[in-house]
């Protein structure tokens, strides 16, 4: 049961490190063909994307190593943070298609996209074993 466990980690790790960011991936939707996508705001809004991929892989590894060293307690934590930045990402996301004229999402799809990426945060943190404390004799 540990290797089927171990193994299932290791593959959903495996697919999620090559995921890029919300914010990546609106960049890669843009026409560099709309004028709006060479001006001062695109270009910024732009250049900040980076910052959400890095903390996307960072996030992979970041999250189960917390619950592997603090345990259970530290899940909320860890689930609170992963909303909290893939909020931004998202935020981020929208920002670069208003000022580069892509295609803004509703707050609705923001918040429903949102809760499946941190569902999936979730599943992967449980996914994870966490050490336990043996009691009894032996």
């Amino acid at each position: 049961m540990k290797r089927v466990r171990s193994v299932l980690v290791l593959s959903l790790v495996g697919l999620c490190v090559a995921c890029a960011s919300h914010s990546s991936k609106m960049i890669g939707k843009l026409q560099d063909k709309n004028p709006q996508f060479t001006t001062a705001e695109c270009q910024n809004a732009r250049q900040n994307a980076g910052v959400h991929d890095e903390v996307q892989n960072a996030k992979l590894w970041v999250g189960p190593s917390v619950l592997l060293l603090a345990g259970p307690l530290a899940i909320v934590p860890v689930f609170l943070s992963g909303v909290g930045l893939n909020t931004m990402d998202q935020l981020q996301a929208n920002d670069i298609a208003k000022h580069c004229g892509g295609t803004a999402v509703s707050q609705e799809a923001v918040a429903q996209s949102v809760a499946v990426d941190s569902a999936l945060s979730l599943g992967l943190g449980v996914a994870v074993p966490v050490p336990t404390i043996q009691t009894g004799a032996r």
